[in-house]
């Protein structure tokens, strides 16, 4: 009896990491909700996941992820600035389109939402098409939060189908959830 559930363990033991994506250690930043394939984390609690519930989202599968996660990423600098910016700024992170792939969303449109609810959304194929960037840090400099970060969707004026030279909106700073949608 012993060694059947010796034998038992040891094969749970070898089949764990099979049943889940690994994630890296450190706090969840952004978190992955919707029309997606792949999942590391249970469905919405509303009392461990207070913001989602102050801003009435809930979802029944999630992929979490951490800035190290993030960081495993292939990693993209860009060089954007706006007209109504002091200057153009330097940042790096992984794209949009990156971790659209890492989770598998099979949706045709991606709700980018902030830590205060701002929540532009953007069609995939226009994500898959430009430099639409997840960035972690400016410079040598992670982003905080209370600043821009820790993570923040930018990208080039032109990405998208009626954005102007002059329009940043849909820069999304203190981006904390992804939500993939069939879109309208």
């Amino acid at each position: 009896m012993r060694r059947a559930a010796f034998a038992l363990l040891v094969a749970l033991v070898l089949l764990l990491p099979l049943s889940a994506p690994s994630r890296a250690d450190g706090p969840v930043v952004l978190t992955v909700t919707g029309a997606i394939e792949k999942t590391n984390r249970g469905p919405f609690e509303p009392f461990s996941d207070v913001l989602f519930a102050t801003l009435q989202e809930s979802f029944e599968k999630a992929y979490a992820l951490t800035l190290d996660d993030l960081g495993a990423l292939p990693q993209q600098t860009v060089e954007v600035g706006y007209p109504n910016w002091p200057g153009p700024v330097t940042v790096t992170g992984p794209t949009l389109a990156s971790v659209l792939d890492l989770v598998g969303a099979t949706g045709s449109q991606v709700l980018v939402q902030a830590v205060d609810g701002y929540a532009p959304a953007f069609k995939i194929d226009e994500v898959r098409a430009g430099t639409f960037v997840l960035a972690t840090a400016q410079g040598d400099e992670p982003l905080a939060l209370g600043g821009r970060g820790p993570v923040w969707l930018v990208f080039p004026a032109g990405s998208y189908a009626g954005q102007t030279a002059e329009d940043d909106s849909g820069l999304a700073w203190a981006v904390f959830h992804l939500k993939i949608t069939a879109g309208e």
